[in-house]
């Protein structure tokens, strides 16, 4: 989805081609897998982190393509509204410290989007949900980034729909809205963890991902404020399921599954995924005939209009070889860099010490697990889950009991350094119960004031101190 398109038109013609490329491309799939045609050696870690652009009275700053230009750097590429903005970071290698150097990465990219901001006159900062966004920001006539496949993503989910997009949310407060585009979108800003993996692992990976993102949701939530509503722990999930949801009315009472969800069921084959892609219309069915089908260009495409919560990704590199890789998506942005790195380091321990698990995690059914992922979302710590033995606890007990100790455990076994204090960090902010959700949460039930909300955040953002060791505004 990063990459525009030309064309500003689709016939049925393109509908039919872009199904051939397809289909093509997915037959020379099939004989990769067929082949176990991955690399089945590397391990690499990447990340992409969404921010918000605010002014100085808190509200959103609708300049992103200016302060990308002012970066000067191709690793900042634009985001549906004008407000946000991503850093695609460079990926290291999965050994020793490589979280030293994603940290590295992180806050010098950080910095440069901080610096070109202000030379823009705004200032970068990282929600799940930007706060004192209102309806009025989410028109796109002026708020949306003027680039073609934005428009053709909101022109093709509108006419596949046949219906304007309703979101609901039930969570402190009740938020019903509607709208005739895809701008509720924009609402939702996160964290996306790319983990390379030889393809041998990349099956027990993915099942592992599916628990770790219901585990991680409760830990990192810092979304719950929806134009002026108090809404779930991580209102994300529900907003993203909702915004891009191209079910038509007779597909919803059909029960066809959206495109935003969390999986259909336990894999045993990552082509398993890739053959699911053909259950969703495409939406941008843009064909590039110079491209070769060995590129997997159009599946790819494909792919990336299918919000699974776990990614499933195939890719090239230069030599021409293909590798897998999971891009884990259920984390939101912020609240600092300190979070950011912590939640990075948590996701990806737990889902490597998961992966251990096998099939011992198909245990607990999955619909009982998909269950679970939406309770984390909508209560957050305060939610009941399930552990891989089948009981039922308390999530904040699981998370300090025994998904912490297990990601600790599997970094000390692979020698991956440097994650204590980083696994502190959401240590400390689970037994406090102090997410960026809480705050968020406290501030707006004392004061009631979004843009104020937004200028607090960022003093205290500022001084990159982990959430959980803020001052609290209901204090």
């Amino acid at each position: 989805m990063g990459e525009e398109i030309q064309q500003t038109h689709f016939e049925q013609a393109d509908y039919d081609r872009f199904q051939q490329r397809l289909e093509a491309e997915t037959e020379h799939l099939r004989g990769l897998f067929a082949q176990h045609a991955f690399d089945n050696d590397s391990r690499m870690l990447g990340y992409e982190l969404e921010l918000c652009l605010a002014d100085d009275a808190g509200n959103p700053a609708c300049n992103n393509t200016e302060v990308i230009a002012a970066t000067g750097n191709p690793l900042f590429t634009s985001e549906l509204a004008k407000f946000n903005l991503e850093i695609n970071g460079n990926p290291f290698p999965f050994e020793g410290d490589v979280f030293a150097r994603v940290a590295t990465d992180l806050y010098d990219l950080f910095d440069q989007a901080e610096k070109a901001a202000d030379r823009c006159g705004a200032r970068v900062a990282m929600f799940g949900v930007f706060p004192s966004v209102g309806p009025e920001h989410l028109e796109p006539e002026g708020f949306m980034t003027e680039l073609h496949r934005y428009d053709q993503l909101n022109n093709q989910l509108l006419s596949m729909r046949g219906q304007p997009i309703q979101l609901h949310l039930e969570g402190e407060d009740i938020l019903d809205i509607e709208k005739n585009d895809v701008m509720l979108e924009a609402l939702a800003t996160s964290l996306q963890i790319h983990l390379q993996l030889p393809y041998d692992e990349i099956v027990p990976a993915y099942n592992a991902g599916l628990w770790s993102s219901m585990l991680v949701l409760a830990a990192t939530a810092n979304s719950p404020l929806v134009l002026g509503k108090c809404c779930w722990q991580e209102s994300r999930i529900g907003i993203f399921k909702q915004a891009v949801d191209t079910r038509n009315p007779q597909e919803i009472a059909d029960h066809i599954i959206p495109r935003v969800h969390l999986g259909k069921r336990y894999i045993d084959s990552m082509l398993d995924l890739f053959e699911d892609n053909f259950y969703y219309s495409p939406i941008l069915p843009e064909v590039l005939e110079d491209r070769p089908i060995e590129d997997l260009h159009h599946l790819q495409l494909h792919n990336g209009t299918i919000w699974r919560w776990v990614r499933p990704i195939v890719a090239r590199n230069g030599a021409g070889d293909y590798h897998l890789r999971l891009e884990l998506r259920v984390a939101p942005s912020g609240p600092t860099l300190a979070d950011t790195l912590a939640n990075i380091v948590f996701y990806v321990g737990l889902t490597e010490g998961l992966k251990q698990y096998g099939d011992d995690l198909k245990r607990v059914p999955y619909p009982t697990l998909e269950t679970d992922f939406y309770r984390a979302a909508r209560r957050g710590l305060g939610a009941e889950v399930h552990w891989i033995d089948g009981s039922e606890l308390p999530l904040k007990q699981a998370l300090l009991e025994r998904a912490i100790p297990l990601a600790r455990d599997t970094f000390a076994a692979a020698g991956i350094g440097g994650t204590d204090p980083w696994l502190d960090i959401i240590t400390e902010r689970v037994e406090r119960e102090a997410t960026g959700a809480h705050w968020i949460r406290n501030h707006w039930h004392r004061f009631g004031d979004a843009s104020r909300l937004v200028r607090d955040y960022l003093a205290q953002a500022g001084r990159n101190e982990p959430v959980h060791l803020w001052r609290d505004p209901g204090a």
